[in-house]
């Protein structure tokens, strides 16, 4: 069973998303992307205004994944959700899931790390909670592009079912999950895009992060 199967392997930690170690495990085609990508955001906003960018741009997901916590804890912390929008650089982000966040229940784990021991890799979950009753490992995502097809998210399946990986094998968790789910905010507050990946979706993922992380060690 698919479970069963998810204990041999190992998630890769967002931290490393963003090293070079990640990115050599990339196809040929992945890395010409995104360095053409880099050299035409370079040629618009400088070397600094590139930086500049960056950092925006971690700061602001950095303070959606917050202001997402705060809400779906507010219940156990006895505080009204609506005080816990955060930042005003996120409240569109906010606005944009808000609707998604009602058919979010049964939260088990927020910003939680969860590891392979056998392949020693670990990383920090985002969510894991029922999305309209089924049990999913969610990853909350922020783009200033619309992203309404699952192929628009580029690795982020892989990530997802790294994590579902991971968290399978964590002797920490007494629960199993199956299921994963993306969620994709917009800064102008538009509709999120949710993208579901059911148990033999998540599995194909699952293979195909299999063959990247076989790359990785290999490049290690």
């Amino acid at each position: 069973m698919y479970g069963y199967q998810l204990l041999r392997f190992a998630c890769l930690p967002k931290e490393i998303a963003r090293t070079a170690q990640w990115t050599r495990t990339l196809s040929p085609e992945q890395l010409f992307y995104l360095e053409r990508w880099k050299k035409r955001m370079i040629a618009d906003l400088g070397e600094e205004g590139f930086k500049e960018y960056s950092e925006c741009l971690f700061r602001n997901g950095h303070l959606f994944h917050n202001a997402v916590e705060d809400i779906l804890t507010a219940e156990k912390k006895d505080t009204d959700p609506s005080d816990a929008f955060g930042s005003p650089e996120v409240e569109g982000f906010v606005d944009s899931i808000s609707r998604i966040l009602e058919d979010v229940s049964g939260v088990r784990a927020i910003e939680s790390t969860v590891q392979h021991g056998s392949l020693n890799y670990l990383g920090i979950v985002d969510c894991v909670a029922r999305y309209r009753g089924v049990l999913c490992v969610i990853e909350w995502k922020t783009s200033e592009r619309p992203k309404p097809y699952l192929s628009n998210t580029y690795d982020n399946p892989l990530q997802v079912a790294a994590y579902a990986g991971a968290l399978n094998n964590d002797d920490n968790y007494n629960y199993q999950v199956e299921n994963g789910l993306i969620v994709v905010a917009y800064k102008d507050g538009s509709p999120a895009h949710v993208h579901q990946l059911g148990s033999e979706l998540l599995l194909e993922f699952w293979q195909k992060w299999l063959l990247r992380l076989e790359d990785f060690v290999e490049q290690k």
